[in-house]
């Protein structure tokens, strides 16, 4: 991928331009670590601390023959979703599990009392979008994926 190279003449702070170009490649690993830093102490609270007997009391949970089993599979898809964007390994599977499970947040446990700002619906759906942005670049030249002979 070709590294956009800042155009001093257009910046205001034209020495500003070799500090960008600098760390620009940077960015997309910045983005991916920091969602799945966020994920993983939600997954880990469901797993292994007890989280999941107070998300399986949600309704949307129903889908599953347990809706205990369902809350462990959330923690799943948070901890080592989470894990597997940190480390940049088959980051499309798990920003798209991640996309998935934010969109269903958003829209099946969240909506019927939307608000902006009411109960982090706002966050979900921020998550959403990054993990979409994810998906589509892909783990990067900073990412196990980099290592593997084929990527998704």
């Amino acid at each position: 991928m070709e590294i956009t190279k800042h155009d001093k003449s257009r910046l205001i702070l034209p020495w500003a331009g070799a500090i960008y170009n600098a760390f620009e490649p940077l960015v997309w690993p910045i983005v991916r670590i920091s969602l799945g830093l966020i994920l993983i102490p939600h997954g880990y609270d469901k797993l292994f601390l007890n989280g999941a007997a107070n998300t399986s009391r949600n309704p949307i949970l129903h889908v599953f023959l347990s809706p205990l089993a369902g809350a462990y599979f959330i923690g799943c898809v948070e901890f080592f979703g989470g894990l597997l964007l940190v480390l940049g390994l088959f980051t499309r599977f798990a920003a798209a599990a991640v996309a998935i499970q934010m969109f269903v947040i958003s829209f099946f446990v969240l909506w019927p009392v939307w608000g902006w700002t009411q109960r982090g619906m706002e966050f979900a759906i921020f998550m959403m979008a990054i993990a979409i942005a994810i998906l589509i670049h892909g783990g990067g030249k900073f990412s196990l994926d980099s290592k593997l002979p084929r990527e998704l």
